[in-house]
């Protein structure tokens, strides 16, 4: 039975680790609770247009992700009724930035479903990840772990996300290079360039995966520091980090002239460290700023 529901989900973004995370390498990923996306349904049984969808704009999707699950549950010799009523759609994570809207819209799908369903808590994940499988061609995971997880954690595909259960983050900024690119296109970009030149794309890997190591030493440093040194240290291995996982990108050819400029433009205005966050291509760039710079989200 399809009851009232109303769930929040933040969006995310990416430290380290993007696209070789794919083929099994470690990402550290975080929360951005500056954004969200909010689902409400309102059940009405005797709504004849069955399932209504507020923006008009998603009622496609919202369709076709239902025939989806429709059509995996009757494989599986199970019923499905169909939710009758209006589903609304509220969100702040811009589209095709880097910044989870997707997977916050298959977190939030995933627990509306749950009960009606019947989906044990312990299987939201990998429900969840077959639901991005839908918007990418393939998912890791990684990007509805973190959002159902709502903490920071390291990722590797295949394997439980690790809570890092860190407190306090460094002060970091948000930049919309004014761009958008599909995240099936970026990785097919990756996997073109892997297909090309093997062994440059296996160096890019272990470098993204240095990038992710360092970030996840620098994390723990800086939450955990008793010292302002201590703190510093962090600091610069994060930065270390988001200038390592930049340069796999350049590689990959996933940085555009407009990513570029801002880049530049935030390291001349004192940032630490600039770095695409989630794909490429576009979307945001995230900052690293030291101490005395206020944080947020522009």
């Amino acid at each position: 039975m399809w009851r009232a529901f109303e769930t929040r989900v933040c969006g995310k973004w990416v430290l380290a680790g993007e696209h070789s995370v794919l083929r099994g390498g470690t990402a550290v990923a975080i929360p951005l609770t500056q954004k969200s996306l909010c689902l409400k349904f309102r059940p009405s049984e005797d709504r004849l247009d069955g399932l209504s969808v507020l923006p008009a704009s998603a009622q496609n999707l919202i369709q076709e992700l239902l025939n989806s699950v429709e059509d995996h549950w009757q494989g599986e010799g199970k019923s499905f009724l169909r939710p009758k009523g209006t589903l609304e759609i509220e969100s702040t994570i811009p589209e095709g930035a880097g910044l989870g809207s997707s997977a916050a819209l298959c977190v939030a799908l995933t627990k509306w479903f749950s009960e009606p369903l019947s989906i044990a808590k312990e299987s939201w994940l990998e429900f969840a990840t077959q639901l991005e499988h839908r918007f990418h061609g393939q998912s890791s995971g990684m990007d509805v772990s973190v959002i159902a997880s709502g903490q920071p954690i390291t990722f590797v595909r295949g394997r439980e996300p690790q809570l890092l259960g860190i407190k306090h983050l460094p002060r970091f900024t948000f930049h919309d290079t004014g761009l958008r690119a599909r995240t099936s296109q970026c990785i097919m970009q990756v996997e073109q360039f892997r297909q090309e030149r093997p062994v440059l794309a296996m160096q890019v890997d272990e470098a993204m995966g240095a990038a992710s190591r360092n970030a996840l030493e620098g994390l723990v440093l800086y939450d955990r520091s008793e010292s302002p040194d201590l703190g510093q240290k962090g600091l610069e291995l994060i930065a270390r980090a988001m200038k390592e996982a930049q340069e796999c990108f350049y590689s990959w050819g996933l940085v555009p002239n407009e990513a570029r400029h801002l880049e530049e433009d935030l390291l001349q205005n004192g940032a630490l460290a600039a770095k695409l966050t989630g794909a490429g291509g576009g979307g945001m760039i995230v900052a690293l700023w030291p101490e005395d710079r206020a944080q947020g989200v522009e």
